[in-house]
């Protein structure tokens, strides 16, 4: 399979995407509270974390019991990534680990969704055309990659993608101009 990049410029035209993006109010976006009859969802990195640390208020909780759970390589692979930043002497260390192991194995593999070729090169655009319109520093640009990804995988399978995250894909859905996010606000502990 090639990646056809011609293609993708007359997709995406970033030539055209010069102004910054404007972050849209909670009210224009739709929120977990809000949200009605999803029958299935994409989840995000933030849903797994808020949810074994407390922190994922009811309604987002809900949607997800009523919802069938869709996951995303890249976002197994994140949680994996933060795993390994713990240091092995926490007490958190073998906790974690285990609470992770046994939550991916149960993941049924008609339900864990890894992008192909295509998709890395649209979520490339995407996240290149929000880091040069929005100034991302450097060291955020594999982050908004990930997420562009994230995103694309959902838009793709047709699901909305659940987060905490409401900023940054906000813009992610602008630039890409298709695809629907629903965003919750994590409880504070």
């Amino acid at each position: 399979m090639s990646i056809d990049i011609a293609a993708l410029k007359r997709r995406y035209k970033p030539e055209r995407q010069v102004r910054q993006f404007v972050r849209r109010s909670g009210e224009a976006l739709v929120s977990a509270a809000a949200a009605t009859g999803v029958r299935r969802v994409l989840v995000d990195t933030t849903v797994y974390i808020d949810e074994v640390a407390g922190t994922l208020p009811a309604d987002a909780a809900r949607l997800l019991d009523g919802a069938l759970r869709f996951h995303s390589a890249f976002c197994v692979a994140e949680i994996v990534s933060g795993l390994c930043h713990l240091h092995p002497d926490s007490r958190y260390f073998d906790p974690a680990w285990e609470h992770y192991r046994r939550l991916f194995s149960s993941i049924p593999r008609h339900r864990l969704l890894t992008p192909d070729a295509d998709m890395l090169a649209q979520a490339a655009v995407v996240s290149g055309i929000l880091a040069r319109t929005q100034g991302y520093a450097r060291r955020d640009r594999k982050e908004l990659f990930n997420d562009a990804v994230i995103f694309l995988t959902a838009a793709r399978l047709g699901v909305p993608l659940l987060t905490a995250n409401r900023d940054d894909f906000d813009l992610i859905q602008q630039t890409a101009g298709w695809g629907v996010f629903i965003h919750y606000a994590a409880l504070h502990r």
